[in-house]
């Protein structure tokens, strides 16, 4: 892996964040290359807009009356919000089930309002507060739908894992030996497979029924309900929905944990992968932001709207500035510049 983030603390480096990205299109070209685009990653939740796609594809949304809205839901990472809380009780309410049916787990909402209201008691925590809890609710209505046992969904020889794992593979066009199947946070299972597969995943998504022979206008569909609704992506105040709305879907953006991060540049046909190597999601926003100034698709204005996402400020506990979490690295070339914060040099790379 590349150094790819510093991180800076009065003119001086203190932390460098390494890691890798890979950007291809839908013919599965490689554009550009950072690291090894073999090496193999966990989607964990960058995953979500295609396991997705067979509810999209059985006709569930249709016989449940499951709305655009509520699909964002299922691809989404959500902060918790009451907005995202509602949405997912109304996917199980149309399917019959109640939150005692979800398995992804009660946790902390990312929401620092809603995490202020559960431990002040004036929230009780539910598994509606997960972020994965909308993708759950997804896969409930699959079960329904498919007549599938509700009991033990998450398990990964459940016909509803099954089911996703196909298309998985039917999208990568590989067998299911080549991707190993690991366990997500919430429990269901996640795929393991390289950069540039993850890469082009994107950009499927991102071309949509132009791309893909079998599975495009799913992703299509899939792809403009996360650009319709980035509330529902992640959050107010989050880098997902910041990212879509401001560059009015230019970008569909979406996390994944341990320093995952993957863009759809629809009007490009790209899909990009970004893996922090420590995992550390402070690293992967600035990383992202970097890629899109040197692709050249954000307008002065997007720029300006998300300003702090490409160089997010260190700040003392009294809010003074005493650093900067800086992006270094160049897709088009390998060498690195010299970086310098006022009066003195703190990186001349390596």
């Amino acid at each position: 892996m590349k150094p790819l983030v510093i991180l800076t603390r009065s003119h001086q480096v203190e932390s460098i964040h390494y890691g890798a990205i890979c950007i291809s299109d839908h013919n599965k070209k490689l554009h550009f290359c950072i690291g090894d685009p073999s090496r193999k990653i966990y989607l964990r939740s960058s995953a979500k807009p295609f396991q997705a796609v067979p509810l999209l594809l059985s006709g569930a949304m249709d016989h449940f009356g499951i709305t655009k809205k509520e699909l964002a839901i299922i691809c989404s990472s959500h902060s918790g919000e009451d907005f995202h809380r509602g949405t997912v009780y109304s996917i199980l309410d149309k399917i019959g089930l109640s939150e005692d049916a979800l398995n992804c787990g009660i946790c902390n909402p990312y929401n620092e309002k809603m995490q202020a209201l559960i431990i002040n008691g004036k929230e009780k925590p539910s598994q509606l507060f997960n972020c994965c809890s909308g993708k759950h609710a997804g896969m409930l209505a699959l079960c329904r739908f498919h007549g599938f046992p509700v009991e033990n969904y998450t398990d990964k020889e459940h016909p509803v894992q099954q089911l996703i794992l196909k298309t998985l593979t039917e999208l990568l066009n590989c067998s299911p030996e080549e991707i190993d199947i690991g366990e997500d946070g919430c429990g269901v299972p996640n795929f393991m497979i390289s950069m540039e597969q993850t890469a082009y995943l994107y950009a499927a998504l991102a071309m949509g029924k132009k791309g893909h022979a079998t599975y495009g206008k799913a992703l299509e569909v899939i792809r403009d309900a996360m650009i319709t609704y980035p509330r529902m992506i992640n959050g107010d105040g989050e880098f997902c929905t910041e990212l879509i709305n401001y560059t009015r879907g230019k970008v569909v953006g979406k996390v994944g944990g341990e320093g995952i991060y993957c863009l759809a540049i629809p009007h490009k046909g790209v899909g990009i992968a970004i893996k922090i190597g420590d995992g550390n999601e402070r690293a992967v926003y600035p990383a992202a932001m970097s890629i899109l100034k040197q692709l050249e698709i954000l307008q002065p204005e997007m720029e300006n709207q998300l300003i702090n996402w490409a160089f997010p400020p260190i700040k003392s506990h009294r809010g003074n500035v005493q650093g900067y979490t800086l992006p270094i690295f160049n897709i088009f070339h390998d060498n690195y510049p010299t970086i310098q914060v006022g009066d003195k040099f703190v990186f001349k790379g390596e």
